[in-house]
């Protein structure tokens, strides 16, 4: 994939981009979360208020009020399963996923444990679709740290 898209030009790969940022596909059904109310109040607590003693923000501050993701790099977080959601914080926390520096994703979950990555997983999870999947304007979001992919403008 890698060697076809180098070869495409900017103006096309934004089209591209353009495109399949517009779609708005619809959600998965929900199912039961078979976690227990602890971890899923935890999960609660960590994505609506963080943790400021282990410096980690409300997943919310980034990724919004209805986990819908801003425009045009922080993706939403809704309608994703748990499994997918652990396994992204994990190669976070682990460095197997990057992005620009300041990496900040990398730099919260490097302060999550694995108790709080499957809280997070099974709350987020477990959440029903918004009324508006839209994500939230460019900029409309302010940032609680810095973060390399976002852009600057």
């Amino acid at each position: 994939m890698n060697y076809l898209l180098e070869y495409l030009p900017d103006l096309f790969l934004k089209e591209i981009a353009d495109y399949f940022a517009a779609e708005r596909p619809a959600f998965p059904m929900i199912e039961p979360s078979p976690a227990s109310e602890a971890v899923l109040e935890l999960g609660h607590r960590l994505v609506t208020k963080g943790d400021a003693t282990r410096e980690i923000p409300a997943c919310q501050g980034c990724h919004g009020p209805a986990f819908t993701g801003m425009e045009p790099a922080i993706p939403g977080l809704l309608g994703l399963h748990a499994n997918y959601i652990s396994a992204q914080l994990g190669a976070w926390r682990y460095g197997t996923r990057t992005a620009a520096a300041p990496d900040c994703m990398q730099i919260v979950a490097g302060h999550l444990t694995e108790q709080d990555v499957t809280a997070i997983a099974a709350w987020l999870s477990a959440l029903p679709a918004p009324a508006d999947p839209s994500p939230a304007a460019a900029g409309s979001l302010p940032m609680p740290l810095g973060c390399g992919s976002v852009p600057n403008k």
